[in-house]
């Protein structure tokens, strides 16, 4: 007998929990920006509702250029990169993890398969995030927060795009998955603006697409 479904509702007139779809649309009918999901495993849908999306990034241009930012305890911050070039055929990301006690944790890498090729430089970003999420798991922070220049980064996890392809979907997955385990949330950076870390990201990206002796994959 297949499970009945719940409906989790992130953005909405009123958001929470719901088990019928008559809830969930009186929920988010009508709402701009609404996001929601629909589950059959309420850990999953409580995840979910957990990932938030943090609006304040500092807007101290000096600070930004400068490589300054203020990390809180028991969390790390992520900038997250992904680039793609079509003449080798490779995508890549790059990723720079900032600890509360000043470290700065640099990951890249890069891979070749045809699904990922097909999407192009996002297959990057989605593994930019889902590296930065995992080494904050492996670490034991209870938190992390990706910074990113491509929304889907953060959409695609929170359901406000749906997913339509293969990848996106198994990382929309994966990424909830995670949540259950660790606060994920998520900050919009504008690229190319300055940013030192966003840019280092990219750099890191670009950089990782001539690294071919190991192959990554969503």
């Amino acid at each position: 007998m297949a499970k009945k479904k719940i409906y989790a509702v992130r953005k909405g007139h009123k958001t929470g929990v719901f088990s019928t779809w008559a809830e969930c649309q009186k929920a988010t009918a009508g709402y701009s920006g609404a996001e929601f999901k629909s589950f059959t495993d309420k850990a999953e849908a409580m995840a979910f509702l957990q990932m938030k999306t943090v609006r304040t990034v500092s807007t101290d241009k000096e600070k930004e250029a400068a490589g300054i930012v203020e990390v809180p305890k028991n969390m790390v911050i992520a900038y997250v990169d992904g680039s793609f070039e079509k003449s080798i055929n490779r995508y890549a990301f790059g990723c720079v993890i900032l600890t509360p006690d000043g470290r700065e944790i640099r990951k890249s890498g890069s891979g070749s398969n045809s699904a990922g090729t097909a999407i192009r430089n996002v297959a990057g970003e989605m593994l930019g995030a889902m590296n930065a999420v995992k080494w904050a798991q492996e670490n034991g922070y209870p938190a992390v927060e990706i910074r990113y220049d491509y929304e889907g980064v953060e959409k695609w996890v929170t359901g406000a795009w749906r997913a339509k392809t293969p990848l996106t979907s198994k990382y929309a997955a994966h990424m909830q998955e995670a949540g259950k385990n660790i606060q994920i949330s998520f900050c919009k950076v504008a690229a190319h603006t300055g940013n030192h870390y966003n840019e280092e990201a990219d750099q890191l990206a670009k950089s990782a697409l001539l690294c071919t002796e190991e192959e990554v994959t969503l």
